[in-house]
């Protein structure tokens, strides 16, 4: 048995709604002192990786660790119609997670547990470049690179790194130098360049529209993007493997 309850509703339709965007299910390891949280899209292009302790919930009862797999489109349209003030309760038990919607009317959801798939792997980067810049600087920056184009090209050196997009002779791109006051953390240990798909990196940040800070590690060519953000009672972090330059 698993139950818990979750005050912060728009946090939770921002987060499904970023995650549903990228995979189709996802699996959820519960135990006494945290929710576990993993997911990745089928060919394995992307990985989401969620730790939210306990505390992070009003309420968090478990009588053994719980693992369980949901479709995560479902869990989309479900969450969606929750409204800023409403409270959600979620019981999992059995074949079965119960999804409550608390305000002046309680609306009840039962969802059917999925069978689990294989165990995803875990990524382990070699990453030459760690940058950590606020939440809400690196998400407009981003958006700006989409309005030109489909990748995202990340060139670095010790001094400044560029994010740039360049399709059909249409170029945009965005300095950020090591003194920039958005910036907290600055490291350069090789010169690199790297080429990311957009729209994954945009779909992921959803989830993270009121973050203070946000890590971003990448390297040479064949290293993945490692975006994450975290606060005093939950981590996500996202992986992305680099495109072909």
């Amino acid at each position: 048995m698993f139950r818990c309850k979750w005050s912060d509703s728009i946090v939770l339709r921002e987060l499904i709604d970023g995650i549903s965007d990228l995979v189709d299910t996802a699996s959820f390891y519960a135990d006494e002192k945290n929710l576990r949280i993993e997911a990745s899209d089928p060919s394995v292009i992307c990985k989401i990786e969620i730790e939210a302790k306990k505390e992070a919930f009003s309420s968090y009862e478990i009588n053994s660790e719980t693992n369980f797999y949901l479709d995560m489109n479902l869990m989309k349209k479900i969450c969606r119609r929750l409204r800023a003030g409403d409270n959600v309760s979620i019981n999992v038990e059995k074949e079965y997670l119960e999804f409550t919607i608390h305000n002046f009317v309680e609306r009840y959801f039962r969802i059917p547990l999925l069978e689990f798939g294989e165990p995803l792997p875990q990524i382990n980067i070699d990453a030459s470049v760690f940058l950590r810049i606020r939440g809400s600087v690196f998400v407009d920056l981003v958006k700006d690179i989409a309005v030109i184009g489909s990748s995202l090209i990340i060139k670095a050196n010790p001094e400044e790194i560029t994010f740039f997009a360049e399709e059909d002779g249409v170029k945009t791109s965005a300095n950020v130098s090591k003194t920039n006051d958005a910036i907290e953390m600055f490291k350069v240990d090789n010169e690199c360049t790297s080429k990311f798909n957009l729209s994954y990196i945009l779909s992921f940040l959803k989830t993270a529209t009121s973050v203070d800070y946000i890590d971003i590690s990448f390297g040479n060519k064949d290293t993945p993007l490692k975006i994450e953000y975290s606060s005093d009672k939950a981590t996500i972090r996202f992986y992305l493997a680099p495109m072909e330059i």
